[in-house]
């Protein structure tokens, strides 16, 4: 009796140093995040520049998701991507994060649902148009795959669904799950910086100016302040710097200004044209593409890089409006391809072009590199496998749109038009004399680490115009295709000030890579009994074995005890 009283007290005490220590390592780890991601991608891993900026928030965020309802397989895997996403963030914004998944189709009539299909439009959300074919039914619907995030008393939509599109349906599923982390994570970030970074846009030499600037004001002014600037000078007051389409020379002080700005750090971003052309100038007997002679040039093949006076032509092409012939009195048009217009889709595995959506160039130039000490060169946007480069000048008339587009003339492959440039530059001014008027005393010849952007075409962040009532269409869409086509050009520029102004690299987590492991079909069918055996049969044999061993166990321990 002695005996079982002390082996009684000793079950006890072991308990309540097990139960002991269970609430002890729950108290220790109640406000400690403890996560094992055993994927070979790290698929459930977060950035972190992200988990920073979740532990950061002053202020709850509030996440309205509208990817809710009768959705297919596809869609209901971004889904289910974006709520793991969301646990995550919530998880880590220690309260501050709260999220909602909303049906845009459960409202209380058909006028109400489309009033709110208008708010959502109206918002920056644009819906897609999803065919599904269920029990024999073909069926379409519209969804909204987005969101809308608020945080301090303002707002910002999120595009969820924004692969590239040319890989096919279930790839670009694949890539915008991917992009959930960053695309949530800069949103957050966008409507928390309280200190705004300023880009100035140089608009001056005749530089690209106008309406046709709506939409890259309209994108970039949601995160960055952009403002107009006319003299180099000023440079030096701003983050960042875009050169838009200039047409006219730079001043030998003005290059020096600009030098000077990138050898103290400046961010900056070129988009120039090669050789001069605009579709306007072109009308009924053509028109002369010519090099465009900015001073530019000096500068950046000093920095590793040279626009050349050329044009490329590309059998992946967008299509333009002709006049073929006459319909009675009324003119006959059609679209046809113009391979001046070229759809980029070809991208570096680089995270600021990573997954991306194809852009629209127009009259794009080549671009080759040359040496430079201390400078890493990425290409970052490449033309497709049939291409030619014309060089100039050239004489672009519309008649050769009525020639038929022959592969076989188009015999280059994967030329780059968009470039990298990072490392410590020399100035291009280094064992030269400053221009007058300038203090040699505060001349830099190199800089410390910094980055470039030069991209082969002045159009590339310039909105079309709608000729029916002059308004400028917004950056990326494509007036003249056969069905409406918003490309990537918003996005591309988006990326690259975040990727040149991201200071905590929160663009970094656009390089996630989920891996999709299918079924091998084959060996599933072939192993479809044994794989049934499996599940069904090896269950049931564990338990029964498992049955006879403590049977056999108990039976031995009484038999002792019985001795």
């Amino acid at each position: 009796m002695e005996f079982l009283k002390r082996k009684s007290t000793e079950y006890i005490l072991k308990f309540l140093i097990l139960f002991t220590l269970v609430v002890l390592v729950n108290l220790g780890f109640r406000y400690q995040i403890f996560r094992i991601d055993m994927t070979e991608e790290n698929r459930f891993s977060m950035n972190d520049a992200t988990i920073t900026l979740l532990k950061n928030l002053e202020e709850p965020v509030y996440v309205e998701v509208y990817l809710e309802g009768d959705i297919n397989s596809e869609f209901t895997r971004l889904q289910t991507a974006i709520k793991q996403t969301l646990e995550q963030f919530k998880t880590y914004a220690y309260g501050n994060l709260q999220y909602n998944f909303v049906n845009p189709d459960q409202a209380s009539s058909a006028n109400a649902r489309n009033e709110f299909y208008r708010y959502l439009i109206d918002k920056g959300i644009q819906p897609t148009t999803v065919f599904d074919n269920k029990d024999g039914k073909k069926s379409q619907k519209l969804i909204f795959p987005g969101a809308e995030i608020s945080y301090g008393g303002k707002s910002l939509p999120v595009i969820l669904l924004n692969g590239n599109n040319a890989a096919g349906a279930s790839e670009a599923i694949t890539q915008s799950i991917e992009n959930i982390e960053y695309e949530l994570a800069n949103a957050i970030k966008s409507l928390a910086n309280v200190d705004r970074k300023s880009i100035a846009l140089y608009q001056s030499k005749e530089s690209a100016s106008g309406s046709v600037l709506k939409g890259l004001k309209d994108a970039v002014s949601q995160k960055y302040d952009l403002i107009p600037v006319q003299n180099t000078a000023r440079l030096q007051n701003f983050d960042a710097a875009i050169f838009i389409k200039p047409t006219k020379e730079f001043s030998n002080s003005e290059l020096y200004d600009i030098d000077q700005y990138i050898m103290n750090g400046g961010k900056s971003l070129f988009f120039l044209d090669g050789l001069m052309m605009d579709v306007d100038s072109i009308k009924d007997y053509g028109a002369l593409a010519l090099p465009v002679e900015t001073g530019l040039d000096d500068l950046l093949f000093k920095y590793g890089v040279r626009v050349n006076k050329d044009i490329i032509q590309d059998v992946n092409s967008g299509n333009f409006p002709i006049v073929t012939g006459n319909l009675g009195k009324d003119a006959q048009i059609q679209l046809l391809p113009w391979p001046y217009y070229i759809i980029l889709n070809n991208y570096a595995d680089h995270p600021i072009v990573r997954n991306m959506d194809a852009v629209y160039g127009k009259f794009v130039s080549s671009i080759d590199t040359v040496l430079a000490p201390d400078i890493t060169k990425t290409p970052l946007i490449f033309t497709s496998d049939y291409t030619r480069v014309l060089n100039g000048p050239i004489h672009i008339s519309f008649e050769s749109l009525k020639e038929d587009v022959k592969p076989e003339n188009f015999n280059k492959k994967n030329v780059p038009v968009t470039y990298l440039l990072e490392g410590k530059f020399n100035s291009a001014y280094q064992n030269r004399l400053v221009p007058k008027g300038k203090d040699e005393s505060k001349r830099l010849n190199k800089s410390e680490s910094n980055s470039i952007i030069v991209a082969s075409d002045g159009d590339l962040l310039l909105s079309e115009i709608n000729k029916k009532n002059n308004q400028p269409f917004p950056l990326g869409v494509d007036p003249y295709a056969n069905r409406p086509s918003n490309f990537a050009n918003e996005q591309l520029i988006l990326n690259m000030l975040n990727y040149l102004l991201d200071d905590d690299g929160l663009i970094i987590s656009r390089s996630k890579d989920l891996k999709i492991r299918p079924l091998d079909k084959v060996k599933a069918q072939e192993d479809k009994l044994l794989m049934q055996l499996l599940n069904v049969a090896l269950p049931i044999l564990l338990i029964v074995l498992f049955g006879l061993i403590r049977f056999y166990w108990r039976k031995r321990k009484y038999a002792k005890f019985n001795e």
